[in-house]
């Protein structure tokens, strides 16, 4: 009986076109998994990224680029205008960062005492909307609160007796800053308490019941109980809130637009000012390669540090 022989090697899928196809998929896997996301990661952050580092290193001023790579950078250290923008996003960043751990800390103990499954998470999910609003309607919605004339903040502190007359709350440096700062933890605060309430959750119950057979006060059991177990949670919500509060932009331009007099002028709403404004914009990359720079070097020593946190932890 004769036999047919089949030219070329056939995969176990067959030889039709579908077969060859699938034999393709599974002898590059690894190429077909990676592929689509090294474009995109190629696509969406590194082509930027070499983009910004090339153009910080042209000179935009006038007609034209120049290349001048010592340019940008050595305008940056010599701006005093740049080092008022630095300063006000720190106070911006920690600030927000130490109002939104402080109260969404507050608020996830609270939460945590809530007996009933169902009620806990209906007011999980109602504190959730508040991070849902964008940042741009939270800056404006802040804006028209506390404006001097028509603001509902100043009409409740006259009706209390508080204030005699109007109060320009974003007319005044120190006023203006404490707005956006507390503009930017309510829209953050959310963010933290899930996190933290995740920790409370995680906690042994056991811990609890040793402390209270030793005669440990509430605060005693907060402190050598509960802090302790929730580093890692404090260290993720930490680091998280303030890289978004160091970078932030949409809810200080919208409520005070860097004003009063530079009062509150970050370094993304400087960078807006020289990169849309004044067209300035290889000096504009130059400060945001600056900003990125910090972002990443604190970050990096950041998550080193929780490392070697959780590790002492685990020990």
């Amino acid at each position: 009986m004769a036999t047919e022989e089949l030219d070329g090697d056939v995969g176990p899928h067959g030889g039709g076109l579908s077969g060859r196809l699938s034999d393709w998929v599974n002898a590059h896997i690894r190429t077909v998994l990676l592929g689509p996301s090294l474009v995109a990661l190629v696509l969406v952050f590194i082509y930027p990224a070499v983009m910004l580092l090339w153009l910080s290193l042209q000179n935009t001023r006038g007609l034209g680029e120049t290349f001048e790579p010592a340019y940008n950078y050595g305008r940056i250290f010599t701006d005093p205008t740049f080092w008022n923008a630095v300063e006000k996003t720190l106070v911006y960043s920690f600030g927000s960062l130490l109002f939104s751990i402080s109260v969404g800390l507050v608020v996830a103990l609270a939460l945590n005492k809530v007996v009933n499954q169902r009620v806990r998470d209906t007011y999980s999910t109602l504190i959730l909307i508040s991070w849902a609003v964008p940042l741009s309607i939270v800056g404006v919605t802040w804006r028209w609160m506390f404006n001097g004339q028509l603001g509902v903040v100043n009409k409740v502190l006259i009706d209390l007796g508080i204030l005699e007359n109007a109060y320009s709350w974003l007319g005044h440096s120190l006023s203006a800053m404490v707005v956006v700062i507390l503009a930017d933890s309510w829209s953050r605060i959310p963010f933290v308490t899930v996190v933290l309430l995740a920790g409370l959750q995680s906690i042994p119950q056991e811990m609890y019941d040793a402390a209270k057979i030793d005669g440990a006060t509430t605060f005693q059991t907060f402190w050598n109980v509960t802090l302790p177990y929730l580093r890692p949670s404090f260290f993720v919500a930490g680091l998280i809130t303030w890289m978004f509060a160091f970078r932030a932009f949409a809810i200080p331009f919208s409520t005070t637009g860097g004003g009063p007099g530079g009062a509150t002028e970050t370094l993304a709403i400087y960078i807006h000012r020289f990169g849309i404004q004044l067209l300035d914009y290889g000096f504009a990359s130059a400060v945001s390669v600056f900003l990125v720079a910090v972002t990443l070097v604190v970050a990096t020593g950041y998550v080193y540090f929780i490392l070697e946190q959780m590790e002492e932890i685990e020990l």
